[in-house]
C-alpha cells in the first residue's frame, strides 16, 4: 500500500478540508457583509413603479438568454448553461459527495445514478474547454481577460478531471488520486470568494438591485 497517498488523502479529509471551508464560508460572509454594508442613497424621488416585484422579474429575465443572444454567442450561453447546470449536478447529486454532506453537516438528499453523474462530469468538461476557446478566439474577450479568469477555468476543470480519473483509476494510486481530487476541490473552496466564481452568491443581489433601481425610476430593465 502506498502509505504516502493515503496520509495525504487523510490530510486532504481532515485539516485540508477544515481550512478549505472555514476560508471559503468567512471569505463569503465577508464578501456578502461587504457588498450589503455599502448601502446607497435614499431616492427621494416618487416611486414610478413596483421595485419588489421588477427586483424579482429582473432576476429572471436576466437568467434566460434571448433567442437573439443565443445565436450571437451560442457557445457562451449554451456552453454556459451546459457548465453551470453539469457542475451543479456532479458536485450535489454523486452518492459519495452527498455522503461528504451527511458527515460534516448531517444533511442528506437523494442521489442520481453514478452513470447520470458522469455524464454530466463530462459534459461540463467539454463546455469548459468550449467556453475557454471562445474566449481566447475572441480579441475583445481575450483583451478584458486577466489571470483571474483564467484561472477559474483550470480551478473548476481539475475536480471534475481528477473526479473521474480516480473513478476509472487512471494515474497510478486510488489513494493519490482521490487526494488529488479531494485537493482540488478545496483549491477551488479557497478561492471561491475572492474570484468571480462569488457570482453564484450575488448574482441574484445585483440583479434584484438593478431591477429595483430601474422601477422606481420607471424604466424596465
Amino acid at each position: 500500500m502506498n502509505t504516502t497517498g493515503l496520509d495525504l488523502l487523510n490530510w486532504a479529509l481532515g485539516p485540508g478540508f477544515q481550512i478549505a471551508t472555514a476560508i471559503f464560508v468567512l471569505g463569503v460572509i465577508m464578501r456578502l457583509l461587504e457588498i450589503l454594508l455599502l448601502g446607497r442613497k435614499k431616492d427621494l424621488a416618487p416611486a414610478k413603479g413596483n421595485a419588489t416585484t421588477q427586483g424579482l422579474k429582473t432576476i429572471l429575465s436576466r437568467s434566460i438568454p434571448t433567442i437573439e443572444q443565443v445565436k450571437e454567442a451560442p457557445v457562451v450561453n449554451i456552453g454556459g448553461y451546459v457548465f453551470h447546470i453539469g457542475f451543479f449536478i456532479t458536485i450535489l447529486f454523486l452518492a459519495p459527495h452527498i455522503k461528504l454532506f451527511e458527515d460534516a453537516f448531517n444533511i442528506s438528499w437523494p442521489a442520481l445514478s453514478t452513470d447520470s453523474v458522469e455524464i454530466a462530469a463530462v459534459l461540463t468538461i467539454v463546455a469548459l474547454i468550449a467556453l475557454l476557446i471562445s474566449r481566447l478566439l475572441d480579441p475583445v474577450r481575450r483583451m478584458l481577460s486577466n489571470f483571474g479568469d483564467y484561472l477559474i477555468y483550470i480551478l473548476c476543470l481539475l475536480p471534475l478531471v481528477t473526479g473521474l480519473m480516480a473513478t476509472y483509476r487512471f494515474g497510478g494510486d486510488y489513494n493519490m488520486m482521490l487526494a488529488y481530487h479531494i485537493l482540488s476541490v478545496e483549491a477551488l473552496m479557497i478561492a471561491f470568494p475572492f474570484t468571480k466564481l462569488m457570482h453564484a452568491f450575488t448574482f441574484a443581489i445585483s440583479r434584484y438591485y438593478n431591477g429595483a433601481v430601474q422601477s422606481h425610476k420607471g424604466a424596465r430593465s
